[in-house]
């Protein structure tokens, strides 16, 4: 009876090995991508539970105004009011998505969250036609932002923040089409009596000689499911 040659039962046996092995290889290798990533998945699939939360909370939370004059732009506004949770929830995506040791977390929790309690805080996209009105920063800018008060007075910024890495943050839950418009981050001091209790809405303003526009912000948060 004839038998197999013992050197390709070898050879056989190897090359079923190496075809076995290059099988389990990516298999091996994709559960240890899954198990070491420590990264937020940001754009990858579907949304995550702290990422859907943050995009519903912005898009609650936000306003638009488009003012026209003899069917001209004259300027075009979007606006977020940037609750405590949305900041807070902003801030721990940001420290996980770029692995932020605790002192890392601590001094960029403190710049961004430390004066919560004394200030409103709105997210802005502002655009005019003309260049060199297009700005909210400027002292001698011909707008000014100013929030409408429950109480008939009139509150305006203490600060625009231009910081483009603060901005962004938030923009990554965005979807606003910002080709020609310039962001800010504007700061209004909390006071008594500037909302009701009842109040649902803050009233922003835009107003300038060209023309004013209004943007209603919604105060309370939405009811969701995490």
């Amino acid at each position: 009876m004839a038998t197999e040659p013992a050197s390709n039962t070898v050879g056989t046996y190897w090359v079923r090995g190496l075809f076995a092995t290059a099988l389990l290889l990516p298999i091996l290798f994709i559960t240890g991508c899954q198990s070491i990533n420590p990264l937020p998945s940001f754009g990858v699939g579907e949304a995550t539970p702290e990422e859907a939360k943050i995009r519903k909370l912005m898009k609650w939370h936000s306003g638009r105004v488009e003012v026209y004059r003899e069917f001209r732009t004259v300027f075009t506004a979007r606006s977020v009011y940037l609750t405590d949770e949305i900041q807070r929830l902003a801030v721990d995506w940001e420290a996980r998505s770029k692995l932020m040791n605790p002192e890392e977390r601590a001094t960029f929790e403190k710049k961004i969250l430390t004066d919560n309690d004394q200030v409103i805080k709105i997210l802005v996209g502002f655009y005019t036609p003309e260049e060199e009105q297009n700005n909210l920063s400027r002292e001698d800018s011909i707008w000014i932002a100013y929030l409408k008060n429950s109480d008939g007075t009139v509150t305006r910024a203490t600060c625009l923040d231009v910081d483009e890495d603060n901005a962004r943050m938030y923009m990554r839950f965005l979807n606003w089409d910002l080709s020609w418009s310039k962001l800010y981050i504007l700061c209004y001091p909390k006071s008594p009596g500037q909302h009701n209790p009842e109040d649902e809405w803050l009233t922003m303003v835009i107003s300038g000689p060209p023309g004013q526009g209004e943007m209603k912000l919604q105060l309370e948060p939405p009811e969701y499911q995490p």
